[in-house]
């Protein structure tokens, strides 16, 4: 949908929330920015960059978040690398962390170290193991599932990618999703049904091993529910 039409209509009442989430990228809450925009990131993206006013390393961060939300890394990660060169903060520095993982880039690593240099209160450096490892995790984590539940669940997949898919990325699912569950519930008919754990993700909110095994189980609890057609507060075990 071109721009102009994404504003026609809701469009004043749109504009005013980009232009608010810019105030708040300004004000020091750029995760926020993003949540007011809501989920129209590609065009909220395109309309930024129409907005008056100097690519200020405000504007740079939420141009970065937005890109990363539309899935287009590549651009998000120039957008982080130049508002890091302007002025650096842990939270630049994790989401080019982030970025650099989508981009298969070697230095990952270090924007996540950086960012936890800076903000040790809030940003860990990811955690990370070989992809047998964490397998082993995810199937230690099934077999934690009540025997009640395991005769349900024998015609379901469990899948360990590294990251989301990009194109789904691009149609609007979040890029830090930790895992989803693909298919009809226990209660209904269809098949396959799969439940993806993402790796790189799962590792980027954890430090330690401890961390990373409590992520996948608590994780795996949550997609054997939405299997059971439940929500997380109805969950039994």
């Amino acid at each position: 949908m071109p721009v102009s039409r994404w504003f026609l209509g809701f469009g004043r009442s749109r504009r005013d929330r980009l232009v608010k989430a810019l105030q708040q990228a300004r004000d020091g809450d750029p995760e926020g920015a993003v949540e007011t925009v809501a989920e129209r990131f590609p065009a909220a993206l395109a309309e930024l960059k129409r907005l008056a006013g100097p690519a200020d390393p405000a504007w740079l961060r939420l141009a970065a978040r937005l890109a990363y939300r539309a899935g287009d890394m590549a651009a998000g990660s120039v957008y982080a690398e130049q508002a890091l060169e302007r002025q650096e903060d842990g939270e630049t520095w994790n989401l080019a962390g982030r970025l650099r993982l989508w981009l298969h880039r070697a230095d990952a690593s270090d924007a996540f170290t950086r960012a936890s240099r800076l903000d040790p209160s809030r940003f860990i450096v990811p955690y990370r193991v070989k992809p047998q490892r964490f397998t082993r995790m995810a199937e230690t984590a099934l077999a934690a599932i009540p025997q009640e539940f395991q005769t349900r669940l024998s015609n379901t997949l469990i899948v360990v990618d590294d990251l989301p898919d990009l194109e789904a990325v691009r149609e609007g699912e979040d890029p830090d999703l930790l895992g989803v569950y693909e298919g009809a519930t226990a209660l209904e008919h269809g098949l396959p049904e799969r439940i993806v754990l993402y790796q790189r993700n799962h590792e980027n909110v954890s430090a330690d091993e401890r961390e990373l095994e409590h992520e996948v189980a608590e994780t795996m609890r949550h997609e054997i529910g939405h299997h059971f057609g439940m929500a997380e507060d109805e969950l039994p075990y």
